[in-house]
């Protein structure tokens, strides 16, 4: 098992250099803009910390570097005034759409050798771990 640990690690730091050297992206916020690229009309902060499973704070800090380059906006909830909605600028699209096509040629080259039934039983797996570990945080957040 650490073999396969350290070559995720080695596949995320490869993911970070290109994408990172060439548009200026670290991960995190890479995967900010495409939970925002997914929903059009924005998304509220704290659906945006559940999508990308991480702490409010995180995501405050995420979205505060993404507001100052101007790749995503930041409104006050038309339906409920404690609540902000962030979406892609004009400038974060675009820059979303470039290094999310360097990304996937990425991956599309890294992964060709594997078969689309590999790839769907990857899938399957990854999601009930995902779920596994929603129901478990659910039941732990209970017991608080």
């Amino acid at each position: 098992m650490p073999f396969a640990r350290k070559n995720v690690r080695i596949s995320l730091l490869d993911y970070d250099s290109r994408v990172g050297s060439e548009f200026g992206l670290s991960l995190a916020k890479f995967d900010v803009l495409a939970q925002l690229d997914r929903y059009r009309d924005g998304l509220a902060l704290g659906q945006l910390s559940l999508n990308l499973k991480v702490s409010g704070g995180n995501v405050s800090g995420l979205v505060q570097r993404l507001l100052a380059d101007d790749l995503i906006s930041k409104e006050m909830s038309s339906q409920d005034r404690r609540s902000f909605i962030v979406g892609l600028t004009p400038k974060g699209e675009a820059l979303f759409k470039r290094a999310a096509d360097l990304h996937k040629r990425h991956l599309s080259k890294r992964l060709e050798d594997v078969s689309a039934r590999e790839l769907d039983t990857a899938l399957a797996v990854l999601r009930s771990l995902s779920s596994k570990i929603r129901a478990e945080s659910k039941k732990q957040s209970r017991k608080k």
